[in-house]
């Protein structure tokens, strides 16, 4: 049998009886042949409580000290799974990050992977060990870093792709990819696959089973993943090259996110670098931003609005006030407390009326839409929050996803 490697987050790992739990799965795999690598997230809420004390401390902590007090909460995880391994009479080590070899750009927080040295995990593996990783955090020349949101996917699909695994099994406490919710829509379905191109849409509108860089890591190596529940042999969702199953459906999934914000700058200069100038400004404060819609309103002023999250809200008006002379904008204006709802699927490349039908049942529930995105396989509507869940549900139901 082939390497696999599994990974297991914080929920699937949150007591001693579920790191019990899933050494009995990592027994029954390796009982089958497969050579492991596993990959484990810090214990349930255990992030949150380091980040928690470090408040405790410091309003405002060091970055540096903040990656050395968080990559020890999944330090914890390998160490006990290990152990419970070896409790059974099977040969394991737990690695570190950087005894694994992950090697990282220098930047605190949220580092990227560059490099894999695979040479540690390949030689243990031959030595019939099972190899437990610390997700979330590998090193930059001397340095501990963490990958930021998502590390312990990033790391997993990274890891299976430095070793040649057949395919990167990522547990957690959900049994695959759903429809949309199903802590919103009670008849949102398990899809038994869906392609890497609509997870990753799925991922970057607000889906939470997966991190979109874990996907795109996946997409570009072409790396199987799996998602599946650490809690149950149910079957989970296969993630790979584009499939056949269901290809009748236009509309594969709905995925949504609320605490939107929509920002609008009022008579810019209708210059060619104008728009140069205020994204580079809004980029240079590290503000993400997602929809953006041009106005020209006459044949020297434009306006621009664009949508940010509600966190960063503050950062992008100190930002635009700084440059406000600069740029030579007459106002800011924004609008909280909204929500995007898009649709998603690979069959809305060939069937340009599904943006028509969606927004035909958003106008029948007097759903008032803001702004809209769109891509080749998806549509993406600003609406006011109070409507987001309506909106899923009708959408829902309207594609005949139940």
């Amino acid at each position: 049998m082939g390497r696999l490697v599994h990974k297991y987050g914080g929920t699937s790992v949150g007591s001693v009886e579920r790191i019990k739990n899933v050494a009995n799965r990592i027994e029954k795999a390796a009982a089958e042949g497969h050579e492991l690598v596993i990959v484990v997230s810090a214990m349930g809420k255990a992030t949150d409580h380091l980040v928690d004390l470090a408040g405790q401390i410091s309003a405002e902590p060091s970055k540096r000290e903040m990656d050395m007090l968080l990559s020890t909460g999944e330090q914890v995880t390998i160490a006990l799974l290990t152990m419970a391994l070896m409790e059974k009479g099977i040969d394991a080590i737990s690695l570190t990050g950087w005894q694994a070899g992950i090697q990282t750009e220098a930047h605190h927080g949220n580092a990227k992977i560059t490099s894999i040295v695979n040479e540690r995990i390949v030689e243990e593996l031959s030595l019939g060990k099972i190899v437990i990783v610390a997700g979330f955090q590998g090193i930059s020349e001397s340095e501990i870093t963490t990958l930021g949101r998502g590390g312990s996917d990033t790391t997993a699909v990274a890891l299976a792709v430095a070793i040649e695994a057949e395919c990167c099994e990522i547990y957690t406490d959900v049994t695959g990819v759903f429809t949309t919710d199903p802590r919103y829509v009670a008849k949102a379905r398990k899809l038994d696959s869906i392609s890497y191109d609509e997870m990753l849409e799925m991922a970057n509108l607000g889906a939470g089973v997966l991190h979109p860089r874990s996907v795109e890591f996946a997409k570009n190596y072409s790396m199987p993943l799996l998602v599946a529940s650490s809690m149950s042999d149910e079957a989970g969702t296969m993630i790979g090259e584009e499939e056949t199953v269901e290809e009748n459906l236009l509309v594969r999934g709905i995925a949504f996110e609320n605490d939107v914000t929509k920002v609008t700058v009022e008579g810019l200069p209708n210059k060619l670098n104008t728009l140069a100038k205020l994204f580079t400004t809004l980029s240079n404060k590290k503000v993400n931003v997602d929809i953006i819609i041009q106005h020209q309103y006459t044949e020297d002023f434009m306006n621009v609005s664009f949508s940010i999250t509600q966190s960063t809200l503050k950062d992008t008006l100190a930002a635009l006030t700084e440059v406000q002379q600069e740029l030579g904008f007459k106002d800011i204006h924004f609008e909280e407390e909204l929500a995007k709802v898009s649709i998603v699927g690979s069959g809305m490349v060939s069937n340009p009326g599904v943006a028509a039908q969606m927004f035909e049942i958003l106008a029948e529930y007097e759903i008032a839409v803001k702004m809209v995105s769109t891509s080749e396989i998806k549509v993406s509507a600003v609406v006011d929050e109070r409507n987001m869940v309506l909106a899923v549900e009708m959408l829902h139901k309207a594609f005949q996803l139940e």
